[in-house]
């Protein structure tokens, strides 16, 4: 297949990353024989492994959700499709609060650790962990269920009483660092004298996430907090006023450079050349040519598992990941 364009730099578009990996088979000097809609599908597998089995793919989270009167009917919170893989969930009590004077941790450290250069802290930290041990064995913490095809998070806990509509759940999680452009559901507005978003048919609470930057129109936003599904709480007040204004979300385009990613995407791509000219084996061409598709298939094979021995040895995501 043609190449797009000349040479334009590192890879920053799924464009100029598909014409990196064919430059990097042999385009233009040779013909490439595999479809576009091909390379398109090999990239995407390259993706899906790369957010799967290495860390650049990913980014660790705290994933802070509103709780709403539906979450507790229905008795399970949205996790965006960005969101892969969860580790845990923070308990709802107040262990991980602040304290105020009248609680046990106060009264420690303002009678038996007030001075640091006379008092052993040894005491002090066994009795903190005493502590930890008993909030753990009568509060425990919360039990969930994760299944990233379902973008859902179920919380096995007691609806009724553990949490209150207004109140918030802070997920330790891992979202994939997606580097395309997406088209976010539904318009939004907004104008010049308010830090809000109101969404038209938007879903902001299975989309996107707190920190997120959004394009609203063509001003890009960062977002303080969803409130629902069809409003935004701004860190900033908008520069401009748009009304029912088109949604997307960009991606981070430099993922496309990772070194890994190229070499992995480029041997599936190669593996699948491979796999087209397989079905002409043993055809002669005009000048005596033989097309060998079971070669290439051979060598792609090869540096496939290559790429994916090393990814997954020395560039894993940690053994603590629950993964959905």
């Amino acid at each position: 297949m043609p190449l797009s364009s000349g040479y334009s730099g590192k890879p920053t578009t799924r464009q100029s990353f598909k014409d990196y990996c064919l430059r990097r088979l042999g385009a233009p000097v040779i013909e490439i024989n595999v479809d576009d809609e091909q390379v398109e599908d090999r990239i995407d597998d390259a993706l899906q492994f790369f957010h799967d089995y290495h860390f650049d793919g990913v980014e660790k989270i705290f994933m802070k959700h509103k709780i709403t009167q539906a979450d507790i009917d229905r008795k399970w919170i949205y996790a965006p499709d960005a969101v892969i893989f969860v580790t845990s969930v923070f308990p709802f009590d107040d262990s991980n609060s602040s304290i105020n004077m009248f609680d046990l941790r106060y009264q420690l450290r303002l009678h038996d650790l007030y001075d640091f250069t006379s008092v052993s802290y040894v005491s002090y930290e066994i009795t903190m962990q005493h502590i930890r041990t008993l909030n753990l064995l009568f509060s425990g913490t919360p039990q969930f269920r994760f299944n990233r095809h379902q973008n859902k998070l179920f919380l096995d806990i007691d609806w009724t009483r553990d949490l209150n509509v207004g109140e918030y759940v802070i997920v330790e999680c891992y979202r994939k660092l997606q580097p395309d452009t997406i088209s976010l559901t539904g318009t939004a507005s907004m104008n010049t004298t308010a830090n809000t978003i109101t969404g038209t048919g938007t879903i902001f609470d299975q989309q996107v996430l707190e920190n997120d930057f959004i394009i609203v129109g063509s001003e890009e936003i960062q977002i303080k907090s969803i409130d629902s599904p069809t409003s935004i709480t701004t860190k900033t007040i908008p520069q401009s006023n748009i009304l029912d204004g088109a949604l997307t979300q960009a991606g981070y385009s430099d993922v496309w450079d990772d070194r890994f990613l190229k070499k992995y995407a480029t041997a599936l791509i190669k593996y699948q050349w491979g796999s087209n000219l397989s079905k002409f084996a043993g055809v002669q061409m005009p000048g005596g040519v033989t097309l060998d598709g079971p070669r290439i298939m051979e060598e792609a094979k090869a540096e496939i598992d290559k790429v994916e021995e090393e990814m997954q040895v020395y560039n894993v995501l940690p053994n603590e990941i629950y993964m959905g």
